[in-house]
Formats: C-alpha cells, sequence, structure tokens
C-alpha cells in the first residue's frame, strides 16, 4: 500500500492527483472547477466567497448562469463551465422518474425548497406535458431585490421548445411575502391570454416566498370556472 505524504499547503489539483480527493473541502472541489484566482485571491478563496454567500453546497445549486457571470475573474467560457457541472447535480437529484406536478400543491412542494435563498427575484417557467410530468425547468429571467422582467412572448416560446402541452409560471420574493403584487396580476392574466392564442394553457402562476406560497390557480378557483 502506498503511503501518501501530502503536506497542508499543498494544492487541490496536487492532492486530488495524489489519491486524496475526498478529502477536500467544498470550498478546495469548487476551485478546481474554478481554476485561477483574481486580483490577488486564489480559486479556493474566490470559491469559499460564494460558498458562503450561497449557503453551502446546496446553495450552490440555485444559482443560474447569469449569477456565475457575476463572479469575479469568471468569463462566459468559466462560468458556463461552472453552470454545466451544477446542472448535472441537479438532474442527478432528480433521479430517472420524472416529478409530476398536477396540482398547486404538487408545485408548492416542489419550487418551494428550491428557491429559498434566492436574494434576487427570478422568474421561471415548468414545462409540462399531457399527464403533468415535468419535461423541463428553467430560470428566465433574474432581475434585482424586488424586481424581474419577462415577457409571455419569451415564456412561451421556451414552453414550446420543450414541447410542453401546459406551462406553469413561478417567481419568487425575496422579501419573503408571497402576496402578489399588481404587476404579478397583470402578468398573470397577459400570460393566460397568450397561452390559450397558442392552445398550451397556463397551468398555474406560483408566487414563491419564505415558508409560503401563492398560487393563482387555487386562489382564483381556476379549476371551478
Amino acid at each position: 500500500m502506498r503511503i501518501l505524504d501530502l503536506s497542508p499547503d499543498q494544492r487541490p489539483r496536487e492532492r486530488l492527483m495524489a489519491g486524496s480527493g475526498e478529502g477536500l473541502a467544498d470550498a478546495e472541489l469548487l476551485a478546481l472547477l474554478w481554476g485561477t484566482g483574481f486580483r490577488g485571491r486564489n480559486a479556493v478563496e474566490l470559491a469559499q466567497t460564494v460558498l458562503n454567500r450561497t449557503g453551502g453546497i446546496a446553495g450552490l445549486l440555485n444559482l443560474g448562469l447569469s449569477d456565475w457571470l457575476e463572479q469575479p475573474g469568471l468569463g462566459p467560457a468559466k462560468a458556463g463551465q461552472l453552470w454545466a457541472a451544477l446542472e448535472l447535480a441537479r438532474r442527478s437529484q432528480r433521479g430517472t422518474e420524472r416529478p409530476r406536478i398536477t396540482s398547486p400543491k404538487a408545485a408548492g412542494d416542489y419550487l418551494l425548497p428550491r428557491c429559498q435563498g434566492w436574494t434576487e427575484e427570478r422568474f421561471g417557467l415548468l414545462a409540462l406535458n399531457a399527464k403533468g410530468d415535468l419535461l423541463a425547468e428553467r430560470i428566465l429571467s433574474q432581475g434585482t431585490a424586488t424586481a424581474t422582467l419577462i415577457s409571455p412572448r419569451e415564456f412561451f416560446r421556451e414552453a414550446l421548445r420543450y414541447g410542453a402541452t401546459t406551462a406553469l409560471a413561478f417567481h419568487n420574493h425575496p422579501s419573503g411575502d408571497p402576496t402578489p403584487s399588481r404587476e404579478d396580476i397583470q402578468l398573470t392574466r397577459r400570460l393566460q391570454a397568450a397561452g390559450e392564442s397558442l392552445g398550451v394553457p397556463l397551468a398555474d402562476h406560483l408566487v414563491l416566498g419564505r415558508e409560503r406560497y401563492h398560487s393563482f390557480r387555487a386562489f382564483e378557483g381556476w379549476d371551478q370556472r
């Protein structure tokens, strides 16, 4: 058996190649993907900053491509590489069986844990088939702490791209209060009208808070109409 003689100041790549990758810290593993440092800070320091800001590995899974593009020292190619690695992790968590979302409760149970830790408002899409199976999940827009912009055209273009039969819209309120704003209500009406004209009905629009969510379908009784 080969005995490893590793000093604590060895770089993560050296320790990995020496056969001790399992002992690397989260920040060191992320640094291997990050690559080089930036303005006097090494990759491990930069990676640790991101982990602290997002709440650890679980928080990384909520980062979109735009989040990575905002990180210091990352160009489009490296940001895309990091996002792709995390997308593979997200897909592995889903397993081989697609989630089935057929009710506001099922949508809320699926989406609410995923938005925890988001400090900016994000607007997303769940593309669903006729049985409610999830075909794709996409973040389409990311804004400030109080607002994000999305158009019905962008929303349904992405839904049709994945062959959706119905499309579910969702966005978060970083304040933690899921009460819909006037703009949220207006956007829901526009999405409903666009979906009807395209033959891809809006399944629901969920506003996600810290521990609660608002379902337009449930609140307005769409199923009783």
